[in-house]
């Protein structure tokens, strides 16, 4: 028995959603989930006999940490989770936005990508890319700003 793909992303969710814990470690069958809000991995634990240690994890780069200032009446469109930012669908096609794009309620901005399950981050109003923070392919943290907007004058 090995954990499925949706089992996985649950159990991640479960994590980023849970204020009173910081690490996991699932083992089912022979596969092994360890993650960790931080970023990073600390092994207190011997290894189960018969399996190869794994080398200890590389720190999370965190592209920025101070917060860019966001104007009166401007919204910031925040990661949902730890992940990769992509500013395009695929290496092969064009940004999902460009500053200063019209965007509609609804409309693609950006995908964050964990253990290879990506998850599109759409506007939350209609309005103006104001300015995009988050550098593309660079890991973000759950809760950093990667873009603002500008909702449209009403």
């Amino acid at each position: 028995m090995s954990l499925t793909h949706k089992e996985a992303r649950r159990i991640l969710e479960i994590l980023d959603h849970t204020r009173h814990l910081d690490f996991l470690e699932v083992r089912v069958g022979d596969t092994t989930l360890t993650a960790s809000k931080s970023g990073t991995i600390e092994r207190s634990q011997a290894p189960a006999q018969g399996v190869k240690p794994a080398k200890p994890a590389q720190p999370a780069t965190v592209a920025a940490t101070r917060e860019p200032e966001i104007a009166a009446g401007q919204i910031a469109v925040r990661a949902t989770m730890m992940g990769t930012f992509y500013r395009k669908p695929s290496p092969d096609q064009p940004s999902f936005v460009e500053e200063n794009t019209l965007v509609e309620a609804g409309t693609p901005l950006c995908l964050v990508e964990a253990m290879k399950l990506f998850n599109t981050l759409a506007s939350p109003l209609k309005g103006r890319v104001v300015r995009i923070v988050a550098q593309d392919l660079q890991m973000v943290q759950r809760d950093q700003i990667l873009m603002i907007l500008e909702p449209e004058a009403r």
